[in-house]
């Protein structure tokens, strides 16, 4: 009985060289599988248009920068007084990016169609304008147009829609074409060799979305006040106007943000200038009417007029009463004077008529005195000339009676005026008062718009000179050498791929396989049982019976087999040869073929062999003696009481030592009960006497229990497995066969091992009378079966 024995824990080792060469056997499908790698990359490239990257560079001004004297503590450190976020924020905007799609109408992409793919063109031969107002769908809109010799064919694809356009301006927007096109530079459109085009319009919501997703803004370094702005794209002057549309966008932006307050100043400023404008024609007025209903025009020279009045006034009364006291004091001079006396001449009367007078009489009385003291009174000289005194007192009194007259009226008339003027003297503060109010109004206003106006005046040169807030460093440039595709990494990729994939593919069919391949795989399940051998590849085991040199490889595992075997068979309790049961769990896994070169080696080893086919379900071991199924055999003598084994043994080599074969013989209908029969066991026992090895090929365990009735009259059972074909469940059953002693001493044989590393075998393990062919070898290609 084989004693299990305890084995030392070994490190498990990788077999790198095995591993290899057992991928390395699927080389066809890996070549193939790279050259489709190569192919479809190549292919790949060859239509996939290149991707260039377009990068700009501008720096964010500060204030400071502005002005011409500034302290900078952040500079003189070396760090950025900008906060670049907020600028970062601000070009990642959707309002700035939605200007730019507006600006270069983004919403609308051109496709030209070829002979194998479309290609994206940045400018058509015409230009299409979404008109939003005649679309009622709000969906994607795709459409083929064609350019014709004199118009346009336009198809909707989304629909299937089509209208033929007569010249090459469409100017009438529908709800299954909403756009209009027309030359993008005037004159014909020349159709070119690819005369279709496909125009996509997005929603510009949407045309934003994808522009932002598409730019990238990243600070020059930790500490400085530079942006840069890329974008990848496979047209290189759209990429640039995408940038520098944006960055003027930006700089506008920023313009007009700082000029708002100006913007603000001057509105407020021009909405004061109509209330100061009404203000200030109303106090004009005020002023107008109040100098015209108080007879003022120039409020100094109108008092000084006034004041000049009153003192001429002053004057005119004072001369008036002088002369009135004159006249008086002259009246009463001439009341009081006797005789014929002088008058008091130029006592400062104003009437030259009566100094005329005074004087002629003054004349006329001293003539008459002259006269009078020559001549006498009744000198008629003297009398004529006292008549001309008499008469010219008279005419002075008279003159005198009048000239008083005159000087009262004229006193009064001088004293109302005085009143008069007196009156418009004592108005003057008060006049001055509210003319000053009106005035000091006057010139609050004037001063407020003149202030105004200055200030607007100010806003409006600000606004004008007001500057961007950023410096251009470089316009959007773009990199001559194309980003993607990746030709060095998709073409090492598309190598990896072919490598991986048909790799992964073998590693998954490995993962799954669930068969054993080398007596590894067997330890690895069933430690306790040895793997007495391992058998490579036989391509013929009919012709290796007849030629065995050709296949020395297989000679030598099968010699090893043999010494194995001795190895492992106790001492034998009976008298006579050792009985070698050889069996398997399913059909096809070579024991038939294990079994006939075990005896053949045996023989070769110049021992007596008999191999007997106790497979009476589905015999397999006539072919190999060139004899048909038919040919008499075990099933005969079991069933047949008077017959002798002796009879149906075929000696295939004559010689020294005897090679015998005993077949099958007829299928019988209850093969189970035949092989229980006694005579089976007398068989075995005669058989050991003449024999030095008797080499039992047995029907496979699994599925029919023949094997198991006879188990215990064998010396040593050889299990045989068959690389690529056994399942490893079915290892773990032949384990329970021997834990349940239903098999005695057991050893494994792995057979067909491709050393090569081919272990794709498949196999059909169905049993029951008249098996189905064993399978064949598969071809390399057949490496998923």
């Amino acid at each position: 009985m084989y004693n299990q024995m305890e084995k030392e824990p070994e490190n498990d080792q990788v077999d790198i060289q095995g591993i290899l060469f057992r991928y390395l056997n699927y080389w066809p499908w890996i070549i193939v599988s790279i050259i489709i790698a190569i192919l479809c990359a190549v292919l790949y490239l060859r239509y996939t248009p290149d991707s260039y990257n377009t990068v700009a560079k501008v720096k964010i001004l500060s204030d400071k920068e502005a002005t011409d004297i500034s302290l900078d503590l952040d500079k003189i450190l070396g760090k950025s007084n900008v906060n670049l976020e907020n600028e970062r924020a601000v070009l990642n905007s959707f309002r700035l990016n939605r200007q730019v799609v507006g600006q270069l109408n983004l919403q609308t992409t051109y496709f030209q169609t070829g002979r194998v793919n479309q290609r994206k063109v940045y400018s058509a031969p015409f230009m299409a304008k979404y008109a939003p107002e005649a679309d009622v769908t709000n969906t994607g809109l795709e459409f083929e147009i064609t350019i014709l010799p004199r118009g346009y064919n336009l198809r909707n694809v989304n629909t299937g829609t089509t209208l033929d356009v007569d010249n090459y301006y469409y100017n009438t927007p529908t709800d299954q074409f909403p756009f209009t096109l027309e030359p993008r530079e005037a004159g014909t459109i020349v159709p070119g060799e690819n005369p279709v085009y496909t125009v996509t319009i997005a929603s510009e919501s949407r045309a934003t979305q994808s522009l932002l997703q598409s730019i990238k803004i990243t600070p020059d370094g930790k500490n400085s006040d530079i942006l840069i702005l890329s974008l990848d794209g496979t047209n290189k002057d759209q990429s640039q106007d995408i940038l520098n549309t944006l960055i003027e966008v930006y700089s506008e932006d920023g313009i007009l943000d700082r000029q708002q307050v100006s913007k603000r100043t001057i509105s407020f400023i021009d909405e004061r200038f109509l209330f100061l404008s009404v203000e200030l024609d109303s106090i004009e007025l005020a002023k107008g009417n109040y100098k015209q209903n108080n007879n003022l025009s120039v409020f100094e020279v109108d008092a000084a007029t006034v004041i000049q009045k009153r003192t001429v006034k002053d004057e005119q009364l004072f001369e008036a009463e002088t002369q009135l006291m004159l006249a008086n004091v002259l009246e009463k001079s001439m009341s009081n004077t006797k005789d014929l006396q002088l008058l008091p001449a130029n006592i400062g009367l104003s009437s030259g008529a009566i100094n005329d007078l005074i004087s002629d009489y003054n004349l006329a009385v001293l003539e008459y005195n002259k006269w009078k003291t020559g001549a006498g009174d009744s000198n008629p000289k003297v009398k004529i000339l006292k008549q001309t005194i008499l008469d010219l007192n008279a005419n002075i009194s008279s003159s005198l009676s009048g000239y008083k007259s005159q000087l009262e009226e004229s006193l009064k008339k001088n004293q109302r005026a005085q009143n008069q003027v007196q009156q418009s003297f004592s108005t003057l503060p008060n006049k001055e008062k509210i003319l000053r109010s009106i005035e000091r109004q006057q010139l609050l206003k004037e001063n407020l718009y003149l202030l105004l106006l200055q200030k607007r005046e100010e806003a409006a040169i600000n606004m004008a000179i007001t500057s961007a807030n950023i410096k251009i460093i470089d316009y959007a440039i773009t990199n001559s050498i194309p980003v993607a595709p990746k030709r060095k990494i998709i073409y090492l990729g598309a190598l990896l791929m072919g490598i991986l994939i048909p790799v992964g593919i073998i590693y998954l069919k490995f993962l799954l396989n669930n068969k054993i391949y080398t007596g590894k795989d067997v330890e690895a399940i069933n430690p306790n049982a040895p793997i007495l051998g391992e058998i490579p590849v036989i391509t013929n085991p009919k012709d290796l019976m007849q030629n065995s040199s050709d296949n020395p490889q297989a000679e030598e595992a099968f010699r090893t087999l043999a010494h194995n075997l001795n190895f492992m068979q106790v001492k034998n309790s009976h008298v006579g040869g050792h009985v070698i049961g050889i069996t398997s769990s399913v059909k096809g896994e070579g024991k038939t073929t294990v079994s006939f070169k075990v005896a053949q080696t045996y023989f070769q080893l110049k021992k007596n062999v008999l191999i007997v086919g106790a497979d009476l379900r589905n015999p397999q071991l006539h072919p190999y003696i060139n004899e048909t199924k038919d040919k008499a055999g075990l099933s005969n003598y079991l069933s047949e009481s008077d017959s002798n084994w002796e009879d149906y043994v075929l000696n295939i080599n004559e010689g020294a030592n005897r090679f015998d074969v005993l077949l099958s013989g007829a299928i019988p209908p209850m093969p189970t009960v035949l092989l229980s029969n006694p005579r089976f066991e007398k068989f075995i026992k005669e058989a050991r006497t003449k024999y030095d090895y008797i080499i039992i090929d047995t029907a496979p365990t699994l599925l029919v229990s023949d094997t198991l009735t006879f188990a215990n009259k064998l010396d040593f059972t050889l299990y045989v497995l068959r690389s690529g074909v056994t399942k490893k469940q079915l290892v773990d059953y032949s384990k329970k066969l021997v834990d349940e002693n239903k098999l005695g001493d057991m050893g494994y044989v792995v057979n067909d091992i491709d050393y090569r590393g081919s272990y794709g075998y498949g196999y059909n393990y169905g049993y029951g009378y008249g098996y189905s062919a064993e399978m064949p070898n598969k071809a390399w290609y057949q490496f998923w079966r």
